[in-house]
């Protein structure tokens, strides 16, 4: 049985944290994406427990980040330039999902990764197992994108 818990989209900006600091590879999907602050436990990998997201992908540099955006989106060029040295970008023209994939956990929810997604708008969010219990096979089955 696959467990779920819901969280809200404000709290979004500490479980990207999390993961981005205890995951070895992260998939992270918005079409809309910023430059957004982060929140992150008490570590000794950080240099700040708030973090910008392109700060967070330089200093967490042995993770494996992948981003999935809208390359529609000139909203995107920012982020998409203070990351693309440290980061996987892949431009999907229809993308309208949102989620933070791991191998083990999956984000699935109606937040962008941007500062109305995570603090303004009210958003539904979900985290749940990845019964692919691998981040390119869930990307492949459920949004039909090989990475």
């Amino acid at each position: 049985m696959t467990r779920a818990f819901t969280l809200p989209s404000d709290e979004l900006a500490y479980f990207i944290g999390y993961t981005l600091l205890h995951a070895d590879r992260v998939v992270l999907v918005s079409p809309w994406l910023s430059d957004v602050e982060l929140r992150f436990p008490v570590n000794d990998q950080t240099s700040s427990r708030e973090l910008l997201l392109s700060d967070a992908i330089t200093e967490l540099g042995d993770t494996d980040v992948t981003f999935l955006i809208n390359g529609n989106e000139d909203h995107n060029d920012y982020i998409k330039n203070r990351v693309e040295q440290h980061a996987g970008i892949v431009d999907v023209r229809d993308l309208h999902a949102k989620a933070v994939i791991t191998d083990d956990w999956v984000y699935a929810g109606s937040a962008n990764i941007t500062r109305r997604g995570l603090l303004i708008n009210r958003e539904l969010c979900k985290i749940v197992e990845n019964d692919h219990n691998d981040i390119d096979t869930y990307v492949h089955e459920e949004l039909g994108i090989t990475l």
